[in-house]
């Protein structure tokens, strides 16, 4: 917040009008109880508002608004009084109080001290009186009006402080996961190169036929695999993620079963039941490699 002597500086508030709002505070001291009754009683009448003014707080309350009003004519305004009326902003923060409530306090405040001005002031000094009593109630407004927003810059900036770590803690878990995800694919088509080589071999020292399936089901894993390796790596990079490649994998999964099947000698209804899924896989694989194929 500003200094208090530059907020008085930019009002162009003078040690006349100072004085003017001192000799001003025998006026207003006989009207200060009745002043704030009135302005309780109007804040009695809004829900929003009343829900603060328990009975317990009510009397307090009362007290400190009066000091607060007889504290507007004693004609000091140093960095003691800029002080107190910081307390007061951040009281009103603290019970959760809207400062559309200070806003119309004020202007209560404003209009009740310009009708006691008409009233009780020479003509000839009543301009001069209602200049002070504008700028001291604009200076007021200002400095607790501005604690609310200093609250809430304080509040977007802790939050936004906050959301950005855990997004950036988030990115790098989610980066690390990916790195995992890639060292984990390429153990997987280590495993698969040496399940081939052991299928393969298999076909020198083994049933020959039998290795040659068992090897050519080991090949479309391989070569699942190393699809799956290539778009994590190219996704990485910034690339798009392709969804057609898990219902491939599915997809692969299917055909080595039937080719085990085959092999193993199971039942029609068995192998009616892959080939119904490798169909039903397929038409999902087209499905889904069409949506995801740029259309130029």
């Amino acid at each position: 917040m500003r200094p208090f002597k530059e907020i008085k500086d930019n009002y162009k508030f003078t040690e006349l009008e100072a004085e003017t709002l001192k000799v001003l505070g025998p006026v207003v001291e006989p009207h200060a109880d009745r002043i704030v009754s009135d302005f309780y009683n109007l804040f009695l009448q809004m829900p929003d508002a009343a829900k603060f003014l328990t009975e317990e707080r009510l009397e307090r309350l009362r007290g400190l608004h009066r000091t607060w009003l007889l504290a507007l004519f004693q004609g000091s305004y140093d960095d003691r009084y800029f002080q107190r009326l910081q307390r007061i902003g951040h009281a009103h923060v603290r019970i959760g109080l809207s400062a559309h409530f200070v806003y119309v306090g004020i202007n209560h405040i404003r209009l009740q001290l310009l009708r006691l001005i008409e009233t009780e002031v020479e003509i000839r000094l009543r301009e001069p009186a209602v200049l002070a009593v504008e700028k001291i109630l604009d200076l007021n407004l200002d400095i607790i009006a501005r604690t609310y927003h200093e609250e809430e810059v304080h509040r977007i900036f802790v939050s936004h402080r906050l959301d950005s770590l855990l997004i950036r803690f988030a990115q790098r878990f989610t980066f690390g996961l990916d790195l995992l995800l890639v060292v984990g694919l390429i153990g997987l088509s280590l495993g698969v190169v040496a399940m081939l080589v052991s299928d393969v071999s298999q076909v020198f020292t083994g049933a020959p036929s039998q290795a040659l399936v068992a090897a050519m089901g080991s090949l479309l894993v391989l070569w699942m695999v190393i699809e799956l390796l290539d778009a994590e790596i190219d996704r990485l990079k910034g690339g798009a993620f392709k969804l057609h490649l898990f219902v491939g994998a599915a997809l692969v999964a299917f055909i080595r079963k039937i080719l085990v099947a085959t092999m193993a000698h199971e039942t029609s209804e068995t192998l009616a039941l892959y080939l119904g899924g490798v169909f039903i896989l397929g038409v999902i694989y087209w499905l889904v490699s069409r949506a995801e194929t740029p259309r130029g």
